[in-house]
């Protein structure tokens, strides 16, 4: 029980983490996805289709490297797959779902990390020896008729 309060404590101490910093010694990727935000989280389609359009904002010091994936590719189309986006600076990103009357709630997966060196999002993804940090967003289907 002791060491549970110990871990959740020191998660709480963590004001650097909050704002996207790599703390010292830090080789992972998780610091990323505090300084990245997709806005809105979510999105609604109907069996007709339809298309959404989300904003992610990179609020790092750092320029990062953007992939997307998504739980059902035959029914979503995502626009951009890869990106990279520059310290402070903002990305469009598209989703469409094609008419199909199978309705269900999928996935779409926001996968970053740094593009030190890359200038393109996919060399960074090859090069990449972590796990890129990720943001889910949900993908929802409803039918008015039902």
């Amino acid at each position: 029980m002791e060491y549970l309060m110990k871990s959740a404590r020191s998660g709480k101490n963590s004001s650097r983490y909050e704002r996207g910093e790599r703390q010292p010694g830090c080789t992972c990727c998780c610091h990323i996805a505090a300084a990245v935000t997709v806005m809105p989280r979510s999105a609604t389609f109907t069996p007709q289709g339809g298309l959404s359009t989300h904003t992610l904002m990179n609020t790092s010091e750092t320029r990062i490297a953007v992939k997307i994936t998504c739980s059902d590719n035959t029914l979503y189309r995502v626009t951009p797959v890869y990106a990279t986006v520059e310290p402070g600076q903002s990305l469009p990103l598209h989703i469409a779902r094609v008419k199909n009357d199978l309705c269900k709630k999928d996935r779409l997966c926001v996968n970053m990390v740094e593009a030190e060196g890359s200038k393109e999002a996919r060399e960074a993804f090859k090069k990449c020896t972590t796990r890129p940090a990720t943001i889910n967003l949900c993908l929802e289907c409803k039918d008015d008729n039902k």
